[in-house]
Parts: C-alpha cells; sequence; structure tokens
C-alpha cells in the first residue's frame, strides 16, 4: 500500500484497488470512497492494471463517443429530410397563390433560363443584362422569402474590366452593398464591350431548403405548361 495514501484507512484504499480493477474512473472511485481524486490518483497511477484500466476507458469513451455522434448525426439528417418534405408541401400551395403574378413567373422562367439546377444546395442566378438581376432579386425577397442583406454576390470579369466601377455598378443598379460581394473571377481574353460592359453578375442563396423550394415551383410549372 502507497505511503502517500497519509491517514486515509486502508479500507478506502482496498475499495479503491476493486473499484478500479473493475473499470470505474478516479472521480467516481474518489466519490465512493470519500476521498479526493488527487489521493486515487496518488493510490492507483503508478499500478500496472489502473494504467490499462485508463486505456481500457479511454478506448471505451472514445467509441461511445462515435456511437453519440452517430446518432446525433442520424436525428440531425431525419429533421433535415422533414423540414425539406415540409418546404416541398409547402410549396406546392404557395404554388396556387403564385402563379398569377407576373414577376413570379417572370422570375421562374428567369431561373430556367440562366439559373443553375444542379447544384442542390445552391440558387445561383448568372446574367450580364442588368434588368434580368433587377428582377431575380425581386423575385427572390418577394417569394423565396429571402432578406436582400443576406444575398451573396460575384463578378465573372476580363482582365479589361475595371472591378471596382463594375461593383459599384451592379450594387447601385440591383440595390445591395458593395460588402455583400464575395471574390470576384477574372478569366483571361478580351471583352466585348458591347454585350459585357460590366461583366457578369451571379446572385448567390445558399440554400438546399430554398433550392428545393424553387425547383418544386418550377416541376409545377413545366407541368402545368404541359397540360
Amino acid at each position: 500500500m502507497p505511503v502517500s495514501r497519509g491517514t486515509y484507512k486502508k479500507e478506502a484504499y482496498e475499495q479503491a484497488i476493486s473499484f478500479r480493477k473493475r473499470g470505474f474512473t478516479y472521480t467516481e472511485i474518489a466519490k465512493i470512497c470519500g476521498v479526493s481524486r488527487g489521493t486515487v490518483s496518488n493510490w492507483l497511477a503508478k499500478e500496472g492494471f489502473s494504467i490499462i484500466v485508463a486505456k481500457s476507458n479511454k478506448a471505451k469513451a472514445a467509441k461511445d463517443n462515435q456511437a453519440r455522434i452517430k446518432l446525433v448525426n442520424k436525428a440531425r439528417n431525419v429533421e433535415r429530410t422533414l423540414k425539406y418534405t415540409e418546404a416541398v408541401r409547402h410549396a406546392e400551395t404557395e404554388y396556387r397563390h403564385y402563379r398569377s403574378s407576373p414577376l413570379f413567373t417572370a422570375g421562374l422562367a428567369l431561373y430556367m433560363a440562366a439559373g443553375d439546377t444542379t447544384d442542390p444546395h445552391v440558387v445561383r442566378l448568372s446574367t450580364s443584362k442588368t434588368a434580368l438581376q433587377q428582377v431575380f432579386v425581386r423575385f427572390a425577397v418577394e417569394f423565396l422569402g429571402v432578406d436582400k442583406k443576406t444575398l451573396h454576390f460575384w463578378l465573372l470579369l476580363y482582365p479589361t474590366h475595371d472591378e471596382i466601377k463594375c461593383m459599384k455598378h451592379w450594387s447601385k443598379k440591383v440595390g445591395f452593398s458593395v460588402s455583400q460581394f464575395s471574390k470576384n473571377q477574372i478569366i483571361s481574353g478580351k471583352s466585348t464591350k458591347q454585350t459585357l460592359q460590366f461583366g457578369v453578375l451571379n446572385t448567390i442563396i445558399g440554400s438546399t431548403l430554398l433550392k428545393k423550394k424553387l425547383m418544386k415551383f418550377i416541376e409545377l410549372s413545366l407541368k402545368e405548361l404541359k397540360q
């Protein structure tokens, strides 16, 4: 029995040994035996069997943690799926109310023509036409419920473009802060000033839920056109 156990009774020490061999942690043993965790550590830290128990407890804790993370992720996935399903269901109801709006139909047609339909997590419209970006931003705010301040933008430019001038142009015309620009992309070559005077603006909404909602609107619109 270690000398460092001080004045603690032999009974407490023997209990600590017994509980440790059964896999109890220092903290658990300290509470059961009525001693400090430091005392338990002094008693057991250098014992061979205690070191083995420590490794076993660490491995078990890691395994339990992995299992817990899997359960949490599974619950989140279920919750997320239900949320997306509900959004699509609501989109069907909303479509019936919105379908007579010229802005709504224009927004859908615009996205079908110039929007990204492949990335499931992002709504993105790319066009060099100022009026079309104005329409889409209005559509996004009114029918997708987007806060205009949360939109992000980036420009596709040629080296011959004045980047700051182009950013200010789009910011003023579409009505958003220059701070909402992400990093612009500069491509090699020369632009035709008549067609790309201010580059191509990309309007970005990073939302899987809104992408599903928008694609449902488009699906219903196309289905209606086929009837």
